[in-house]
Formats: structure tokens, C-alpha cells, sequence
């Protein structure tokens, strides 16, 4: 048997307010612990039987109601705006996470730190997402945003096991440690409306392989896949004008850099420190300004014996 239990947050709170399909009402009003490590206080709460668990069941209707803080399923303390659920044989796993009518995603890392929240799907209502909101959600796998988030800070940092992301087309930012440390991380698509890839973004993500930053970027800043130590190869676009300090250092493993620029961007003497990699830049015809990433001076791609190539 699986039990749902809600954690009250106002004195308001009515049982029969809760719209959920194959839930019934066991016990109302009990007195039990909530949460110590995040508020050590007594609550009220209503528990509830899963009556079948073939479907996800929906834990809540509106973000607007306010009617309970936090909930518990068969001993799991999750956050409320988790919203869907499938009981399997080995525990609780996380299917789904949606906001109703909610449009701000606030800071919510301490619940979140339990390891049971494996995918998360944002929907386009949804327009701006806190920062450490699941920051250490090491058992987070697969996340998709809506197309109504513009921007991404220190939202998965240390999120170890993310394996899948799927960007909306309005992020125009992928900010400060925005996947820093997604060590399972292999691949990013990132979308023509980002225009600026900030400090720190990709950083440690051990796991990537390939990048490509689209033509509508103008800029990488400082740090922004610094030891990414799987990376091969990085494609980036024409409308890049400028990469930060230490932005592709310690990517001991890149042998290949196609710029799409005209114009090189310009860069730090940091840029590609530690790449100790044989490898080819590849620049358009005609290009200008490549040579001053080719200086033989230390952390230079010429330092590294890379080859300059114009097609």
C-alpha cells in the first residue's frame, strides 16, 4: 500500500480542496515531524492511500491554492511542486515535474537534495527558474525547458547524473554555473536564441564530447567549459566576437576548433591553457585575426603545435 501524506502550510487548509484522482482520504490533521534538517517544527497533515498506482497520480492543481508546503510518499519528504509520480518496485521514482499556474520557479535545493527527483519537464508557462533550484539533484537524469524561460543560472550545478537536456527556443542566456559540474552531461544542443554562453556554464562537465555554439552567440565568457576533459571538438559561429579568460582550458583532449568568424574573436592568453593537444583550427577564407590565437607563446594554440586551415 502507498501513502501520500501533505504537509500544511496554512491554517486554511481544507482536505477536500485536493483534487486527486486515485487518492482517498485516510487519516486528517495528524501531528508528526516534519522535515528536521529544513524546519524543525510539528505540522499538520492529511495522509492518503494511492488507490492505483497503473498511472501517475496528480498531486495538485494550482500552484496558487497554497495548500500544502511539502509532501511525503511512503517516507520520502519531496517539495511540493513535484506533481506526478509512478510507484515502482524498488521505491518511488519521479516521472514528471509541472507548474499550473505558476510562472516563477523559485530556489528550492534543500528539498530537492534527496536524490528521488529524476526528470523534470517545464512547461512554457513557466518564465524564470531561481537559481539552486536543483542544484545537487544527483538522481536527475533527463530535463526539458518550456519555451517560456529565457534564462538559466546555477539552476543544475552538481546535478551528477544528467544525461539529457532539451533547451526552449526563447533561452537567451545560459548563465553563470548553469550546468557546471553535470559530470554524465555528453552532449548540449544550444539554441539559436541564446546570445551570451556565462561563466562557468559547462564547467567539469567531464562527460561532453562535442560543441556547437550557434551563429546568434556574441559571447563565451570566462570559464565557460573549462576541463571539460572529454571534449574533441567545438564549433562556433560567426557571431562570436569575444571568449573569456580560461574559457576551453585544462580540454586536454580537443583537437579540433572550427570558427565560422570572419573576424576573430578576440581572447585572453588563457583562453586554451592546458590543452597540451595536437590539433587543426579550422578558419574561414579570408578570415582575419586567427594569428593571435596561433602565437607559439605558452597557452596559444602554436604552443600545442595546432595547425591554422582556411575552406
Amino acid at each position: 500500500m502507498k501513502y501520500i501524506t501533505l504537509f500544511e502550510t496554512t491554517e486554511a487548509y481544507n482536505a477536500a480542496t485536493l483534487d486527486l484522482p486515485n487518492v482517498s482520504l485516510v487519516e486528517e490533521n495528524m501531528s508528526v515531524n516534519y522535515n528536521p534538517w529544513v524546519e524543525p517544527e510539528t505540522r499538520v497533515v492529511c495522509k492518503y492511500n494511492v488507490t492505483s498506482t497503473s498511472e501517475p497520480t496528480t498531486l495538485r492543481t494550482s500552484y496558487e491554492d497554497n495548500i500544502f508546503k511539502s509532501m511525503e510518499i511512503d517516507g520520502v519528504i519531496l517539495d511540493e511542486l513535484v506533481t506526478e509520480y509512478t510507484f515502482g518496485t524498488t521505491g518511488v521514482h519521479t516521472v514528471k515535474y509541472e507548474l499550473y499556474d505558476e510562472t516563477k520557479l523559485g530556489n528550492q535545493a534543500p528539498v530537492f537534495m534527496n536524490g528521488n527527483l529524476i526528470e523534470i519537464i517545464i512547461p512554457d508557462n513557466v518564465t524564470s527558474i531561481g537559481e539552486n533550484a536543483f542544484v545537487g539533484c544527483s538522481g536527475l537524469t533527463n530535463v526539458t525547458i518550456g519555451n517560456g524561460i529565457t534564462s538559466i543560472v546555477q539552476v543544475f550545478t552538481n546535478c551528477s547524473n544528467l544525461t539529457n537536456v532539451t533547451i526552449g527556443n526563447s533561452v537567451t542566456s545560459i548563465g553563470l554555473n548553469a550546468f557546471n559540474n553535470c559530470t554524465s552531461l555528453t552532449s548540449i544542443t544550444i539554441p539559436d536564441s541564446v546570445t551570451s554562453i556565462g561563466q562557468c556554464a559547462f564547467m567539469d562537465c567531464t562527460s561532453l564530447t562535442n560543441v556547437t555554439i550557434p551563429n546568434s552567440v556574441t559571447s563565451i565568457v570566462n570559464a565557460a567549459f573549462f576541463r571539460c576533459t572529454s571534449l574533441t571538438s567545438v564549433t562556433i559561429g560567426n557571431g562570436v566576437t569575444s571568449i573569456g579568460a580560461s574559457a576551453f582550458e585544462g580540454c586536454n583532449n580537443l583537437t579540433s576548433i572550427v570558427s565560422n568568424a570572419m573576424t576573430a574573436p578576440t581572447i585572453t592568453n588563457t583562453v586554451f591553457k592546458d590543452i597540451n593537444t595536437d590539433g587543426t583550427l579550422t578558419v574561414p577564407v579570408d578570415s582575419t585575426g586567427y594569428d593571435a590565437w596561433m602565437h607559439t607563446d605558452d597557452y596559444y594554440l602554436g604552443k600545442y603545435n595546432w595547425t591554422k586551415v582556411e575552406q
